[in-house]
């Protein structure tokens, strides 16, 4: 036997692909552990601990890829129904974000066991996103306000105001708007929704005269909301957004 031989029959029996596997512990190493066929209980060991780290890499991103690494691996993992639901609330804040209506019949169609309400509500915003193509919303004017609407009263509030112009062809008996509050750069710390048009205000309380009659083509409303509290870190910036997030047509 040559020396070359000899040493190179030593190297491979020295080898021991899962104990490197084991000592880096990441999803490559055991992916790669597997893919050079693995097998008996070695294999059942590192397919064990390459699920948990996919698990462990999608809680902590919460991104759709690595949830869906995941789903795709081991697709009767017993964490599956938490995957898909983690799924789901990534790819509907994808659909938040974006608005569109291509974006939430796509969370709708990619998303058959995403939670039962977030998939209510992506189908009332196909509609929304439909309607919010022609609901012109002007920038919103934020402003020290007295809560009691005296003009001589002390300001112990907040209010803000934005006009709304229906440039569609149908009148909104309904339509809400949600209001949200965010920090100097620009994430989201609270939101509240009021509308611009509706028969009573949140929870069947009374509304302002103006705004029960529907929202014809062609006019313009200003939207307002008040109040007395706001969000922590949102004075830094005074940041707000305002877009429609609910919005039902007069009956023919």
């Amino acid at each position: 036997m040559t020396p070359t031989i000899a040493l190179l029959l030593l190297l491979s029996a020295c080898a021991d692909p899962f104990g490197d596997a084991q000592a880096a512990d990441t999803i490559e190493a055991w992916d790669k552990f597997l893919t050079e066929g693995a097998t008996g209980s070695e294999k059942m060991r590192a397919e064990s601990r390459l699920e948990q780290l996919l698990v462990l890499r999608a809680e902590e991103t919460k991104a759709v890829v690595d949830y869906d690494a995941l789903l795709k691996r081991f697709p009767t993992s017993r964490r599956k129904k938490d995957m898909e639901a983690g799924r789901g609330n990534a790819a509907f804040a994808i659909a938040e974000e974006s608005g569109t209506t291509e974006a939430w019949r796509t969370f709708i169609t990619e998303n058959p066991a995403a939670d039962g309400k977030l998939r209510k509500r992506a189908k009332a915003m196909v509609d929304v996103a439909a309607y919010s193509a022609v609901l012109i919303i002007g920038e919103p004017t934020v402003a020290e306000v007295n809560l009691a609407n005296n003009p001589s009263g002390p300001k112990d509030g907040w209010g803000v105001t934005a006009p709304i112009t229906n440039n569609g062809t149908v009148a909104l008996e309904y339509a809400s708007m949600e209001l949200v509050f965010r920090d100097a750069a620009g994430k989201k710390l609270w939101a509240v929704n009021y509308p611009i048009a509706a028969p009573t205000g949140p929870g069947g309380m009374p509304i302002e005269e103006e705004l029960t009659k529907p929202l014809a083509p062609g006019e313009t409303r200003t939207w307002s909301y008040s109040t007395g509290e706001v969000p922590n870190g949102w004075l830094d910036g005074r940041k707000v957004s305002l877009q429609l997030v609910s919005a039902r047509p007069v009956a023919p």
